[in-house]
């Protein structure tokens, strides 16, 4: 007797797996917890999916979420859209660019292409953090509103609300509390930085630090020529004058370390310019070094591989210098 085929089971836009979908859109790779969190935001009550968390920890999906959103809104059939016929290089273009653009949703000043916006209150924006474009997200982060510095606070979504809900003294709904037990990573996130703290070359202003790789003949990295202390008074004080030869006398340390830098890219320590350029970025008087932090961030990215956060860091730059035209 022939076995019965199983009925196909329909289900809505949301309910339909995610991360294929989102790795093909952000050219990144995805942990469950996105799709795991978006199934339960959909089958909330709450009238805009975003919001579904704010009622609770007054906490907004944001970013890869909005992505969802958009395309929930427009019920976008995502299993056929990229069907169409086009020749390699053609669609890796079309790719690269939607990337960037998807990658730009939500993105703050101060947030480098490692952090992946997720969710923001009204003070903190909390977001997913990869070394490189390539490996799965680390854990998830914050930074406060105006601030370069970003901190691992969550080894996932779903830990994150659970933080978040033990900071507020907040009690989570047993659906959600369901959720949480069955998908947030039993892992020890201090385990985990410790673990990624040892591939940290420099920390950097945003004390989260970068990671560039070593080979065995210690090529990939070099210090910076000046100390952070004195990088910070530079950049501080140079700020605090109008007249342009004291700001030159101020930064002469600076572009010394600059000229330093090509000397060390020519030797293949892209690990410095990446340094200092993550050191200006940072501070809190970045938005006055933008055309130091467009000239090194991008140039350390491409140099280091990471094409996508090369081209993010672009676009950053040069939504930035619109904004401070406008």
């Amino acid at each position: 007797m022939p076995e019965p085929k199983a009925k196909r089971r329909k289900v809505s836009i949301c309910q339909e797996p995610k991360t294929s979908t989102l790795e093909g859109a952000f050219g990144v790779k995805f942990n469950p917890d996105v799709e795991e969190l978006w199934n339960w935001a959909c089958s909330s009550k709450t009238g805009n999916l975003l919001d579904s968390l704010h009622p609770l920890l007054n906490l907004k999906l944001c970013g890869v979420f909005r992505y969802l959103q958009d395309l929930r809104d427009k019920k976008e059939d995502t299993s056929t859209r990229d069907k169409k016929e086009k020749t390699e290089k053609e669609e890796r273009n079309i790719v690269s660019e939607e990337s960037v653009r998807l990658h730009m949703i939500d993105r703050e000043w101060q947030c480098p292409p490692e952090f992946q916006p997720c969710a923001k209150n009204d003070t903190h924006l909390f977001g997913l953090w990869r070394d490189t474009p390539t490996e799965i997200p680390r854990f998830v982060v914050e930074k406060r509103n105006g601030c370069g510095v970003i901190t691992p606070v969550a080894t996932d979504l779903f830990d994150l609300i659970r933080v978040l809900g033990k900071k507020q003294k907040v009690n989570i709904p047993k659906d959600l509390g369901k959720l949480i037990e069955k998908h947030a990573s039993k892992e020890d996130l201090k385990q985990i930085t410790a673990a990624r703290n040892k591939t940290v070359v420099a920390k950097t202003f945003n004390k989260i630090g970068i990671v560039v790789p070593i080979s065995k003949n210690d090529i990939g990295y070099r210090p910076l020529t000046i100390t952070y202390a004195e990088l910070d008074k530079m950049l501080t004080k140079s700020c605090e004058t109008e007249d342009e030869a004291k700001k030159d006398k101020i930064l002469a340390p600076f572009d010394e370390c600059m000229n330093y830098i090509q000397f060390a890219n020519d030797e293949c320590d892209y690990g410095m310019g990446f340094e200092m350029g993550m050191c200006v970025y940072s501070h809190s008087t970045s938005r006055n070094f933008m055309g130091t932090i467009s000239s090194l961030l991008p140039l350390s990215y491409d140099l280091l591989g990471r094409v996508l956060y090369s081209k993010i860091m672009e676009r950053t730059c040069e939504e930035a210098e619109l904004d401070t035209s406008s």
